[in-house]
């Protein structure tokens, strides 16, 4: 009996702690540069960027935070973001509307 009574709190315990939890990506993508000109640098990066934010999307992660630019050689460049479904201004999950925090925070961030 006393066995059982640990296993339920236990049990517990932990889909309390799954409820709070936010699903979270980080999403690396590559674009060809056509040349060498800032120009072709910037469009590069666009499309990389949108690329990654594509991929969020369709996996239900609402809120996209640019990590890293970086030329990986004289025709590629890299950009990697970190994707999630928590508005980190909020503390509040997108899909499933709980908080985690406060909701009196004032956000300036838009939703994608």
């Amino acid at each position: 009996m006393r066995l059982l009574c640990r296993f339920l709190c236990a049990l517990c315990v932990l889909s309390v702690a799954s409820v709070a939890s936010a699903r979270v990506a980080v999403i690396q993508t590559t674009a060809r540069l056509s040349d060498h000109s800032e120009t072709s640098l910037r469009q590069a990066v666009k499309e990389a960027v949108a690329t990654a934010v594509r991929g969020a999307l369709a996996m239900g992660l609402s809120q996209v935070a640019l990590q890293g630019i970086s030329q990986v050689d004289d025709e590629t460049v890299a950009v990697q973001v970190l994707a999630s479904d928590v508005d980190p201004e909020r503390g509040q999950s997108q899909e499933r509307g709980q908080s985690t925090e406060s909701d009196d925070a004032s956000s300036d961030k838009q939703e994608i």
